[in-house]
């Protein structure tokens, strides 16, 4: 074994450099593989932690759309009437969020679900101090998170002290639980029982009449029941004029929620994945450990060929066939065990970087564990074992006489192997390349054709005492030279909006109708640029408005609504609409998602305050949000006021996309860094094979340019060959990613393009410098190079 060790070391110093471009690039891009295959482990394996979560589900409604919202009323139906379930956990959220403030210090705007008493029956979550069951039997007790408690009382016990609930309701921390693991789906910072809900958030209704529909319902089910035909038993619990087909209602596992295709309007504590988008990176993953294989071949067939004369005389002296065949394999699973060692010692070090940079979470402790270090190391067995065995065997039973003499080929057409493993290489990068600029594209897409008006537009959320002194804040906002126009509203990009299922009277007949809404004031319009199609937009100069809304031509159409305007219809609070405006479809949601039909109302509930700011100098737009800022904290002393620009907002909207975008740019400029070093290493041996031709062509009187060209010729056919096979690939690919978006850029022609200019210019300036260098050396001393 110490001969390995010597070995393995003297060859690694014959040559330094190829051998450091090869190490460096195996270990980066196992170091890539390996974070790529944790985090989308994590991402598979998201909710598997739960003690019970094998007997835990969602009932949900896929009738028209996937629904997960139910009545309050339900779980008591359900306890009474379906033997089949253990038991059922009503969640919900809040509208906006709430701010806790603890004595003597700054109020914290954070996070709050309600649960009834048995969420810690159906989900498991680790105690730091305190009871949490016990938080979920009493009203107004909390259970925190351990990030939420450090901010609120630093390192001191949380337990048995109050906070103060939107600066009105006191509440009291029951426990302390530690954060939710980055890969759940449920996501919150405090937690209190229904029963606090009905004092904090009084509304009687939402707990007895069947229409009012803001929960989530989980159920545990009893061992040995069948989820389909609870879900079924669970749906014909709902009176008759809200039944749908028993086919439409399911329970969905706890462990398949995270892919699932759900979304909540409000109160966002359920995060979703995109299991299309972890099967890219687990691509991306399998091909940078392509790129990094065809390295290790190319480079290590070249040394081998180098070091046939020392195989030679190793077998004079009395070395065996199997003892040159362990000793290949030996150094290849050595070589591939310190690229192995260095790429958990990069990850070690990187991981905080990257996952700051892209968004990315997942469990590092998994890398440290006996069965990823156990999958690890037999990974590395397995992959030495398969790229060395070929030449290995060809070696060992190769003649003396011949590797003396350097008669032996290992490979017979190396030339043409080496072309296709690099042409695959380009292929590769040049689709990566193609992608990313996809991808960017996509989001640039997405944040700047949604229809409205983006420009200098900032909102402030408005806070219970800002929304009490509105009018005090519009006219102390006027007064200000920079301040354009201003309005109230219930939207803004990524808050939450109210969808509803109403009725109106058509000919004589009720027709359902379905939409989401939000109430706005008649300076909206004209703030966000929206453009009326037909009709009137709402005045408020005109008292007889206040019922007046302004559709979308969405809401129109799927409606199927031959003239909208004059139509009158039902709202949620019993009133009657009447419809007096048509407006231009706007994408008030993300462009993956299709513009459905809305309804805006003349109401004058409101959670933000929209500015249209008449500066764009950066300085003075600095100086005037510091300055409103400054106005609305004087009138809003007990809450926190949050100033955001518009613009900003939407692209917090692509959060999904622009992670993406940053995962998927970074491991795929390492591999294109990989690719490079793979083809560096390559030119350096095209050159040292070369030496004497290139003295001679010199002496004979070639250019320094002619010889330039005679190295970079092959590479440059390499890209051309890669480009036509990448182009297809690449189209295939970027068209079914776009397919998962609503609404999508075009695939133009020139990303393609741009993309093989790139990976050219890439090859080029990769090998030009080794050219150079060849192509000016003395041709005396490369006719004495040996």
């Amino acid at each position: 074994m110490q001969n390995i060790f010597k070995s393995t070391y003297r060859n690694f110093v014959r040559k330094p450099a190829t051998n450091l471009i090869n190490l460096v690039g195996l270990a980066v891009s196992l170091a890539l593989v390996i974070t790529l295959s944790v985090y989308s482990y994590s991402e598979l394996t998201t909710d598997n932690y739960h003690k019970n979560g094998k007997r835990v589900f969602l009932y949900s409604d896929v009738n028209n759309l996937p629904r997960i919202y139910t009545p309050g009323v339900l779980k008591d139906n359900i306890d009474l009437s379906v033997p089949g379930v253990e038991s059922t956990v009503r969640i919900a959220g809040t509208w906006e969020a709430p701010v806790f403030q603890v004595a003597g210090k700054d109020p914290i705007t954070s996070d709050l679900i309600f649960a009834d008493e048995d969420f810690f029956k159906l989900f498991t979550y680790k105690v730091v101090e305190g009871n949490p069951e016990l938080a979920l039997k009493e009203p107004m007790t909390v259970v925190i998170t351990q990030s939420l408690s450090e901010k609120l009382f630093g390192k001191e016990t949380a337990v048995g002290k109050n906070l103060k609930l939107n600066n009105e309701n006191e509440l009291t921390v029951k426990a302390v639980i530690e954060d939710p693991k980055a890969n759940s789906s449920l996501s919150f910072s405090a937690l209190t029982s229904i029963a606090t809900r009905k004092v904090v958030m009084p509304n009687e209704a939402e707990f007895k009449v069947w229409p009012f529909c803001l929960f989530q319902t989980f159920v545990l089910l009893k061992e040995g029941t069948k989820p389909d035909e609870t879900a079924k038993k669970i749906a014909a619990l709902f009176p008759n004029e809200m039944r749908t087909k028993e086919s439409a209602a399911q329970l969905t596992p706890i462990k398949k929620l995270h892919f699932s295709q759900f979304a909540l309007f409000s109160g966002n504590y359920l995060h979703f994945g995109d299991q299309k988008k972890v099967m890219v990176l687990l691509l991306v993953a399998a091909l940078v450990l392509i790129i990094a294989l065809v390295n290790f071949i190319n480079i290590s067939a070249s040394q081998w060929i180098e070091r046939i004369r020392q195989t030679g005389v190793l077998k004079v002296n009395g070395a065996s066939r199997s003892n040159l065949l362990f000793q290949v394999i030996s150094e290849a699973f050595l070589f591939f065990l310190i690229a192995l060692f260095f790429a958990i010692l990069l990850i070690r070090i990187f991981t905080p970087y990257i996952c700051s940079y892209t968004g990315i979470q997942f469990n590092t402790d998994l890398i440290s564990s006996p069965e990823f270090l156990g999958i690890a190391v037999a990974s590395t067995l397995a992959l030495s074992l398969i790229f060395s065995i070929i030449p290995g065997l060809r070696i060992s039973s190769s003649d003396a006489i011949d590797n003396l003499r350097r008669a032996v080929e290992l490979r017979t057409k190396n030339s043409i192997s080496s072309g296709i493993l690099v042409t695959s290489q380009f292929a590769i990068a040049i689709v990566l390349i193609a992608f990313t600029v996809l991808v960017q594209k996509q989001v640039n897409f997405g944040s700047s054709n949604l229809g409205i008006n983006q420009d200098n537009v900032i909102g402030i959320r408005l806070t219970p005492e800002l929304m009490g002194k509105r009018d005090v804040l519009k006219k102390m906002l006027l007064e200000k030279p920079s301040v354009g126009k201003i309005s109230f509203s219930q939207y803004y990009p990524g808050q939450p909006l109210s969808y509803w299922e109403t009725k109106m009277d058509a000919a004589g007949e009720p027709k359902q109708l379905s939409y989401d809404t939000f109430g706005a004031d008649a300076g909206f319009f004209e703030t966000m640029g929206l453009q009326l199609i037909s009709g009137r937009l709402y005045s408020e100069d005109l008292s007889t408005d206040a019922d007046k809304v302004v559709v979308n031509e969405s809401f129109a159409r799927e409606n199927k609504l031959q003239n909208p305007l004059g139509v009158k219809f039902f709202s949620m609070n019993g009133s009657v609409c009447e419809i007096i405006g048509v407006i231009k479809d706007f994408h008030y949601k993300p462009v993956n998602k299709p513009i459905l039909p809305l309804a805006i109302r003349n109401e004058p509930f409101a959670s933000y305050c929209l500015l249209n700011l008449q500066t764009s100098d950066y300085s003075a737009l600095n100086n005037t949000i510091q300055d409103i800022k400054k106005s609305a904290t004087g009138l809003s002393p007990s809450f926190p006021v949050e100033i955001s620009f518009l613009d900003q907002a939407i692209e917090n909207l692509y959060q999904s996309e622009l992670q993406f975008r940053r995962t998927f740019s970074l491991f795929a400029g390492c591999a294109i860094v990989i690719c490079c070093l793979g083809i560096l290493a390559m030119s350096l041996f095209a050159c040292q094979r070369r030496i004497k031709e290139i003295g001679i062509r010199k002496v004979n009187g070639a250019t320094i340019s002619e010889v330039m060209t005679m190295l970079n010729r092959d590479f440059v056919k390499w890209v051309l060959i890669a480009f036509l096979i990448a182009t297809p690939v690449a189209w295939f690919v970027m068209n079914k990613w776009l397919e998962s978006f609503a609404y999508k850029t075009e695939l133009s022609w020139w990303i393609f393009a741009l993309s093989g200019v790139l990976a050219l210019g890439i090859a080029l300036l990769t090998v030009s410098l080794q050219s150079w260098k060849a192509a000016t050396r003395n041709p005396v001393e490369a006719l004495r190079y040996e």
